[in-house]
């Protein structure tokens, strides 16, 4: 009897948004006829301990019967994202305000650009490290323009042994035309 390969490992969800609960996606596994392979019988399934906070975490498939090795894959777990209260007008910039969000963070990153798209060219990003500021003004820019703002949380973590920041979505845009002096 002639068995097929195994083609394809995948999660039923491989990102998820940091609630507080413990995550657990499905691994389904098929083969190259695209049957899908039993959990129990074909391969296990072991999960990573913890897999509640803010992080990327490894799921090692370990094969058995007529198949043999072990493969990982991994999901994350994203840090909840925050939203823009409010944005001045100040002479040549602004000033946005943002509400908190201090659990599973361990920062911000505002991205402004003279066009909704937010393209490479035009667009600048800041980082705010800390998760207790909720405000950030920035100057220096065209007056009488109209700047797009979003913001969204970052959280450092460390998965096989190297560092990464994942990221939560952005918020929705606000805008904001700079102002060319301040009134007095």
């Amino acid at each position: 009897k002639t068995i097929a390969a195994v083609k394809t490992i995948r999660l039923s969800r491989t990102s998820y948004t940091y609630n507080g609960k413990k995550r657990k996606p499905s691994v389904i596994v098929t083969d190259r006829n695209e049957k899908r392979l039993k959990e129990g019988t074909d391969y296990t399934v072991s999960y990573p301990s913890g897999s509640k906070n803010a992080g990327i975490y490894t799921i090692k498939v370990q094969f058995r019967g007529n198949y043999s090795g072990i493969e990982k894959t991994s999901f994350q777990i994203t840090p909840k994202g925050t939203v823009i209260v409010r944005v001045s007008a100040r002479e040549k910039g602004f000033t946005v305000k943002w509400k908190k969000q201090r659990k599973q963070t361990d920062g911000y990153e505002i991205a402004f650009s003279t066009s909704s798209k937010f393209p490479k060219k035009k667009t600048e990003i800041i980082k705010i490290k800390g998760n207790g500021k909720a405000s950030k003004t920035v100057s220096k820019l065209k007056a009488k323009k109209k700047y797009y703002i979003r913001i969204r949380t970052y959280k450092a973590v460390k998965a096989e042994g190297v560092q990464n920041n994942i990221y939560s979505g952005w918020s929705k845009l606000k805008t904001v035309k700079t102002k060319k002096w301040e009134d007095n």
